[in-house]
C-alpha cells in the first residue's frame, strides 16, 4: 500500500490563491523528480471566504520516500517560496498509510 501526506493550511495574510497556484508548474517538476512520488492534488474548501482552507494531498510509494520528499522540498528555494504563501499557524502536516485504494479503469490501465 502507498503512503499519503495531507497538508492543510490557510494562505498567509496578503497572499492570493493565484500566487500559490503560480508555483504549480515548479511543484509538479519538483515532485516528478522525487523517488516514490505517485500523485498529488491541491484543492481549496470555501475558496474566497474567511473559512478558506487548502488541502495538499500527495501519494508516495512509502513513508520513507514521503519523509525524504518533504525534507527535500523544505530545504529548496521552492519550499521557501511555498512557505511564504502559507500561514504557518494554520499549517498541519499528516502522514498515514493508505488502507485501501480505488481508481478509475483508465487510471488503473496507466498505472
Amino acid at each position: 500500500m502507498s503512503h499519503v501526506e495531507v497538508v492543510t493550511f490557510k494562505l498567509a495574510a496578503g497572499k492570493s490563491a493565484q500566487q500559490l497556484l503560480n508555483t504549480e508548474a515548479a511543484m509538479q517538476a519538483f515532485l516528478t523528480e522525487q523517488p516514490g512520488f505517485l500523485y498529488r492534488s491541491l484543492s481549496c474548501h470555501e475558496q474566497g471566504t474567511d473559512s478558506e482552507q487548502w488541502f495538499d494531498i500527495i501519494y508516495w510509494e512509502d513513508a520513507q520516500q514521503a519523509q525524504a520528499g518533504g525534507e527535500t522540498l523544505m530545504a529548496s528555494a521552492l519550499g521557501a517560496e511555498l512557505m511564504s504563501a502559507i500561514d504557518p499557524a494554520t499549517c498541519v502536516v499528516r502522514h498515514m498509510p493508505t488502507l485501501c485504494e480505488h481508481m478509475s479503469c483508465e487510471l488503473a490501465e496507466q498505472a
